[in-house]
């Protein structure tokens, strides 16, 4: 089997056990495939006194260099990064310099797989440098936003997409983006999830809540992930605070938003937040759920979405990026809109005709059985890393056309 080098932004460690748990998910399926797997990390370079002023610097220096996560080797070293990244700092340079510093612990490589845009094209930068052939992957915001905020870059981008063996996407409407945006057709390879995993963990309903302490009679509407305005929090918070009565949000990460609402006098028993927690912690939460809920303004295709379908809980969310491919037509209840009152009406429908929703849920958990296992994927990514090793096409990936002015000059 090929081993490979990933280039990413971020992997679990048991102080950060959420950020990229789905690249943990899909590197430890590949390696029970026999696929050597090392991840690496760059991470920005933390001196004093930074880890003293903001919480993001000091894991940034608490992370581990080097660890090793079921077969998996992890690689983190550090960078120069500049806040912000403006076109002039670079950073995917800086990130592929630090990237082949480690390149004595994945000298086995065969091929370098870059996710997201900056480490897409630090793995363009070492794909020249050391002649392994490359691939890369989009996953939401890097291919609908970053272009956007770094139009300087689009040259850059469009020359790594079209010299990379296999691009790939994790839902139907980013390949089209990425087809917009670099000329290439990307293949689409949804996020996968580990099924056996997620249905050891699962709980009946009410053992679920007397384990966390939840009321037995709530509506429990979930919310998980980074606690920030994009992702539609404040609009998820407001609607509980509008429908009060049996209904209860509970809360599962951190982040700026933190705690908003709870200074209403509207909010007591009916909002929850329990910060960050392990993925088998949000399993149970999962398991103790009504409904999962997500108005994000921007996504690809949300791991936790994928999760909560696995499990059979049934999912209200905003239809961005790949949510209204994973909901389809009939296995989620879509907003028609990012505010409270949708949320609000939805969370209303959902409690007055239950026996809708759970055959939404049951039509969703069947659709990420047949698409978004961990194991299926995980074999189907071997196939496009042998392809692309031996330069020949796993999947049909052909050129479409876009309009430009200029791809700018190679760098």
């Amino acid at each position: 089997m090929t081993n490979v080098a990933w280039i990413t932004s971020t992997y679990p460690w048991p102080d950060e056990p959420i950020g990229g748990i789905f690249f943990r998910t899909q590197a430890r399926a590949l390696a029970r495939t026999g696929v050597g797997v090392a991840v690496v990390t760059p991470t920005p370079w933390a001196p004093w006194p930074l880890p003293r002023l903001r919480a993001t610097w000091a894991s940034y220096s608490h992370s581990p260099r080097r660890m090793t996560d079921q077969g998996v080797t992890i690689l983190r070293p550090r960078y120069a990064s500049v806040p912000g990244q403006p076109d002039w700092a670079r950073p995917d340079w800086f990130v592929a310099q630090a990237a082949l510093r480690t390149r004595q612990d994945w000298r086995t490589a065969k091929l370098v797989h870059g996710h997201y845009s900056v480490q897409g094209l630090a793995a363009w930068r070492i794909s020249r440098r050391t002649g392994l052939p490359y691939v890369l992957t989009f996953h939401g915001s890097d291919i609908n936003v970053w272009p956007t905020d770094h139009p300087g870059r689009i040259g850059d981008l469009r020359h790594a997409a079209r010299d990379a063996a296999k691009v790939l996407a994790v839902s139907p409407a980013l390949v089209d983006r990425i087809g917009d945006i670099t000329g290439v057709r990307a293949v689409h390879l949804p996020i996968g999830c580990d099924l056996d995993a997620l249905a050891a963990g699962w709980l009946p309903r009410m053992e679920a809540r007397g384990q966390l302490d939840l009321p037995r009679d709530a509506v429990v509407a979930l919310f998980v992930g980074r606690l920030t305005a994009e992702k539609g929090l404040r609009e998820f918070v407001d609607a509980l605070l509008r429908l009060g009565g049996s209904y209860l949000g509970v809360i599962v990460g951190d982040g700026p938003e933190a705690g908003y609402g709870l200074d209403d006098p509207r909010a007591g028993g009916h909002l929850t937040y329990v910060g960050r927690r392990p993925n088998e912690e949000v399993i149970r939460y999962m398991s103790a759920a009504d409904a999962l809920v997500l108005p994000s303004y921007a996504e690809g295709t949300p791991t936790v979405l994928v999760e909560a379908g696995a499990l059979g809980l049934p999912v209200i969310a905003s239809a961005v990026g790949g949510i209204p491919d994973l909901l389809g037509s009939d296995r989620g209840r879509l907003l028609p809109e990012i505010s409270a009152t949708a949320i609000a009406d939805a969370l209303l429908e959902l409690a007055h005709r239950r026996g809708d929703a759970e055959e939404c849920a049951r039509r969703l958990k069947a659709h990420v059985a047949e698409h978004h296992s961990a194991a299926r994927n995980a074999g189907l990514l071997a196939e496009i890393y042998e392809a692309a090793v031996a330069g020949v096409p796993a999947v049909d990936q052909t050129r479409v056309p876009f309009v430009s002015e200029s791809d700018g000059p190679r760098r």
